[in-house]
């Protein structure tokens, strides 16, 4: 008995080492090309990684055990906006695993990955990634840069948001990450093309405000609320400075006085936060700062003392509508979900200024022909490293009508959505499609903002609401039980559809 328990054991064990020495020899095959383009003393410089004529090849070697590991973490809904974010940014559930990565044949060994996301763009079989130069090896860095970001475009079947999106803002004078195209393997299996995003960190800040030793923060689905001030999630700088400034300017706006633009512009830089928010307004951003309270790093910037606006996670651009609310009957031009942006659009010198903005961007950075012409230009480097090719001919007049019908589509339908996606392919077909609906969006933009402004810029006072936190669902639930045990539950429906359709 205790022999055969033995020879059991071996015979597990040495399955188990002749596994891993399967894995070392693919690992070897795989990272062959890279150590050979590395013998020629290749390096890479930054300006190698964000090309705008061609797209990267991304390698990615690890193991199969710590990739299904990174792959399968994910965020659920009820944590990632427990109430407790309101004092402090939840902890991530994602972790490092050690892998070996290659960009355009450099090798860099011992990196870092993990899976990155919030919950919209979550997905088992596509994850966007995080890349860690100097994980282990604490000099590995391009440029500076040590740390590398991958997104799925999920949210982008056109593939254009970002990438074109990023190079508005940058072209208009305001600080924005730079963008490339990713051909993105894992261990030999081709996960399509990435959008490779550039982390908003101290070389973009030296780059665009000749300075990196301020505070940076990064808000997602937050605002400068009561109560709200540690909700921020510092990044780089003295922590007690930054945390200070955002306090200062929670007070500012709790004011109805028509000197808030004043006090407001002591804290803010209010040129550059009008450009920014007039290019959230131009391009659709419903997911952005003034759209949603999301997707924004703010920098105070020691030279000034006052706050800078940065755009991220821009896959939501070139939309007329937002997929997550009914603003079928909010203005065309302007967004002000924000509350800084509510604030200053309240005064009418906040209009004026916003609409002189807005109609600048109009005249100086939209230009259709161009706008279209890269459309193109995106179409045909990306066709061919798409997954699954198929032969597409989509005609405007049918990609107007799919427009139509998408508005149409209900949130209850939408909410059938499950949101960690598994899907594992890019389709040539909706590729196409996509693009389409964005060149339709770019065709009639100008239109309808200058007829909604021809008179100046439109009134709207709709109050921005408090960041949600799952919380909100449990009080709604203690309210119901109430109301339904003492016989009004026609209210409560009515009242429950009505915060469906406004999440």
């Amino acid at each position: 008995m205790n022999c055969c328990i033995y020879l059991t054991d071996s015979h597990f064990i040495l399955k188990t080492l002749m596994k891993r020495l399967v894995w070392l020899l693919v690992s070897a095959v795989l990272t062959i090309p890279v150590y050979a383009g590395d013998k020629t003393n290749k390096t890479l410089a930054i300006d190698d990684i964000f090309p705008s004529d061609r797209v990267l090849e991304v390698k990615i070697t690890v193991d199969p055990k710590d990739w299904d590991t990174i792959r399968r973490q994910s965020r659920d809904f009820e944590t990632a906006l427990a109430d407790r974010r309101q004092y402090h940014p939840i902890d991530s559930p994602y972790t490092y695993v050690e892998a070996t990565v290659s960009i355009d044949g450099v090798v860099f060994p011992r990196v870092g990955v993990r899976k990155k996301g919030f919950l919209g763009s979550l997905n088992s079989n596509r994850p966007s990634l995080k890349v860690k130069l100097n994980h282990v090896h604490k000099t590995g860095q391009i440029d500076g840069l040590t740390n590398l970001t991958f997104n799925n475009n999920q949210q982008d079947v056109s593939l254009i948001s970002q990438f074109m999106g990023y190079s508005l803002f940058r072209t208009a004078g305001l600080p924005a990450p730079r963008c490339a195209y990713a051909q993105l393997s894992v261990n030999g299996q081709s996960l399509g093309v990435y959008s490779h995003v550039e982390r908003i960190h101290r070389p973009l800040l030296k780059r665009a405000f000749g300075n990196d030793d301020g505070v940076l923060y990064e808000g997602t689905v937050v605002d400068f609320f009561e109560g709200w001030t540690g909700s921020f999630e510092k990044k780089l700088g003295k922590d007690k400075v930054g945390r200070q400034k955002i306090e200062q300017l929670i007070q500012v706006l709790k004011r109805n006085s028509q000197s808030i633009e004043t006090a407001i512009g002591e804290l803010v830089d209010l040129n550059s936060f009008y450009t920014f928010w007039s290019m959230e307004g131009l391009l659709g951003f419903w997911d952005g700062y003034s759209g949603n309270s999301n997707n924004f790093f703010i920098y105070l910037n020691p030279e000034t003392d006052k706050f800078h606006f940065i755009p991220w996670g821009t896959d939501s651009l070139f939309e007329r509508f937002s997929p997550i609310r009914d603003d079928k009957k909010d203005p065309v031009s302007v967004k002000t979900k924000g509350l800084v942006a509510h604030k200053l659009y309240q005064l009418e010198s906040g209009r004026h200024r916003y609409g002189q903005a807005l109609k600048r961007l109009l005249e100086d950075y939209w230009d259709e022909k161009t706008l279209l012409a890269e459309t193109k230009r995106i179409e045909a480097l990306l066709k061919p490293h798409l997954l699954i090719s198929q032969s597409s001919e989509v005609g405007l007049e049918g990609v107007e009508d799919k427009v139509r019908k998408r508005k149409k589509t209900t949130k209850k339908e939408k909410a059938k959505a499950e949101p960690e996606k598994s899907e594992g392919h890019q389709s040539v077909d909706e590729f196409v499609q996509s693009l389409e609906e964005k060149r339709v969006f770019i065709r009639q933009r100008r239109v309808e903002i200058t007829g909604e402004i021809a008179d100046g810029m439109p009134k709207w006072d709709v109050e921005p609401e408090q960041p949600f936190v799952t919380s909100s669902i449990e009080k709604f639930m203690a309210f119901s039980f109430g109301c339904i045990s003492g016989g009004c539950l026609g209210s409560v429906s009515t009242i429950l559809v009505s915060w469906l359709i406004n999440r």
